[in-house]
């Protein structure tokens, strides 16, 4: 079965769901490089934050506004 390509926003909305626990969701579906690939688009276009790993993310005012807009 097919799935939409993974993109920025989807990581967005998975870090809005699922916080911390985000990567393990996705890499259910999608091979890890391409989920940390996107998680550290989200980081560097100021979309998230994060301490230890790009793939523990918190959403910034920045990311929480672009949820808002989709």
């Amino acid at each position: 079965m097919a799935h939409a390509e993974l993109n920025t926003d989807m990581i967005l909305a998975a870090v809005r769901d699922h916080g911390f626990a985000a990567y393990d969701v996705l890499v259910k579906e999608y091979p890890s490089e391409s989920v940390v690939e996107e998680f550290t688009k989200a980081a560097r276009s100021g979309f998230t934050t994060f301490g230890v790993g790009v793939h523990l993310a918190s959403l910034t005012e920045k990311g929480h506004k672009r949820l808002k807009e989709l």
